[in-house]
Formats: structure tokens, C-alpha cells, sequence
């Protein structure tokens, strides 16, 4: 991180992704979109009403059909704003829509980051029925996020599993571009949606597997049963089985966590602006 960089707080960052998050709901409601706040952002509201103390993104998942129509139709009505996707961005760092604040720029420690302040929009996706099919299906999302994740790589901690193997396996991946593997992800995950809508009940955040493994997948009834929270000044959705979804996500969620395990996932900063002194 450069000390010349004026970062923002964490109430300044959650402040913007606040006014994006409104722009997305009034759309969503608007529109007649089955949107749902989940991960961390389902979290927050149950346990905090809006956002947790430490957090510095959201998360919103929309069933795939209504994703597709999002990611082609949704403008964002402050001209700050734009919506990322891997279609309408090139070099595009991630396989899902992400809209961010054009005035502000993430600093990454560990990887390349292309966007602001943000609040990610994940595509809900039908996947295998079974244990084993649900297996086979994260393993294959995972090969192709670790590919994405190490063309990025800027540094490598000693701490991380398999840290010696980490510069092979970077090697072999920058062969390719990250969009390369961004869009190779999405296209993993609309097929697999695909093949699965008509036989099978269980859905998930299929795109992000090779972060979350396989606790977001749910039977579709999770998903698609909803209820209306507070969080912040907005009323928003979230699972209606809240207790049961955040249960299966992060086990004992009303309990905080120690404050070394409090992490935020990056440092905001606006464009232009530096310290000097």
C-alpha cells in the first residue's frame, strides 16, 4: 500500500456501496426482480441490520434467468456508477457482474483489482442433485478459479497452503489472460445450469464455489422464499429460512468473531487524491 494514498474508512466505503445498493433495490423492486441479499450481506442484516461493522462489500444473487436479463438491461441511474461483467469489460478480473464507483480504486495486496467500491451480483444456478455430481461440479469450478486468481497474483504469503507450489502453478495459468478464465468460469456455470434447471432442486452460488466450496448450495426453496429485513435505511430480501441458511454458511453466526478474524477484503481509495507531508 502506498503511504501517499488518502484510503477511505470503512463507514466511508460502506457509505457508497449504501447508495449503490439503493439504486439496485429500487431497480430490482422496480422491475419485478426475485433479487436476494446472501453471504455476508444476509449476515449483516440478521445480525446487525445492515452492513457488518468490518465488512467493505455485498453481496446480491438474482435467479439465473432474471441475471441474464440484469447484466443486458440494468444502467445504473448515478453516472458514478457502472456495471463490470465479463462481457461488456475487457481484462475483466471476475466471472460474475460487479458495479463499482468510478471515483474510487482498490489497492490490493495480494492480486489485481480493476474496480472501486463495489457490490457484487451473483447468478443462482441449478446444480447436480447428487453428492457425488455436486463434487465433481466444485472441482471443476475450483480448477478454473485457481487458474483466474494466480494470473493476478502480484505476491504470495508463506502462510497460504501450498505456498512453494503457488509460482508453477502461476506459470502455467499466465498462459492465458485472467478474462480468459473469468469467462471460462461463467460459461462452466450457465451450462451447468443448463444441464440441471429440469432435474434437479438443489441451487447455488455455483460461480463462486472455488471461494465458498459447496455451503451455498440449497434446495431452490432457500432461495426463492423470501424475507423482507431492514438493513441500513433499506428494506431488502433474504432468505426466509434465515436461521437455516446462515447456519449451514457460517455455523454460529450470532456469535462475532475474534477481531483477528474480523477481515476486510481490500483498501478504497479516491482517484487523485494523495497525502503528502
Amino acid at each position: 500500500m502506498s503511504e501517499h494514498l488518502k484510503y477511505l474508512t470503512i463507514p466511508e466505503v460502506q457509505k457508497i456501496m449504501l447508495i449503490i445498493l439503493t439504486d439496485l433495490v429500487n431497480y430490482f423492486n422496480d422491475h419485478d426482480y426475485h433479487y436476494v441479499f446472501t453471504g455476508g450481506s444476509a449476515l449483516g442484516a440478521s445480525r446487525h441490520q445492515g452492513f457488518i461493522p468490518w465488512d467493505d462489500d455485498a453481496d446480491v444473487a438474482l435467479p439465473r434467468d432474471e441475471y441474464e436479463k440484469f447484466i443486458k438491461e440494468y444502467r445504473p441511474t448515478n453516472s458514478r456508477y457502472e456495471l463490470l461483467t465479463p462481457d461488456n469489460t475487457d481484462d475483466w478480473l471476475y466471472a460474475y457482474a460487479r458495479i463499482s464507483d468510478t471515483r474510487t480504486q482498490a489497492d490490493g495486496k495480494w492480486a489485481e483489482v480493476h474496480n472501486g467500491v463495489y457490490v457484487d451480483v451473483f447468478p443462482i444456478d441449478a446444480v447436480p442433485q447428487t453428492k457425488f455430481g455436486q463434487q465433481i461440479a466444485y472441482y471443476q469450478m475450483k480448477y478454473l478459479d485457481v487458474m483466474r486468481n494466480s494470473t493476478r497474483r502480484i505476491a504470495i504469503s508463506k502462510q497460504e497452503p501450498g505456498w512453494w507450489l503457488k509460482p508453477l502453478i502461476i506459470k502455467y495459468a499466465q498462459r492465458r489472460s485472467t478474462s480468459y478464465w473469468a469467462k471460462k468460469m461463467d460459461l462452466l456455470a450457465l451450462n451447468m445450469h443448463q444441464r440441471h434447471v429440469d432435474s434437479s432442486d438443489i441451487y447455488s452460488l455455483y460461480i463462486v464455489q472455488g471461494l465458498n466450496k459447496t455451503r451455498e448450495n440449497f434446495s431452490l426453496a432457500i432461495y426463492q422464499n423470501r424475507k423482507l429485513v431492514k438493513f441500513e435505511s433499506l428494506k431488502v430480501y433474504i432468505p426466509a429460512d434465515s436461521q437455516y441458511y446462515l447456519t449451514q454458511m457460517y455455523g454460529d453466526w450470532q456469535q462475532l468473531p475474534a477481531e483477528d478474524k474480523r477481515k476486510s477484503h481490500a483498501h478504497f481509495y479516491y482517484k487523485g487524491v494523495e497525502v503528502h507531508g
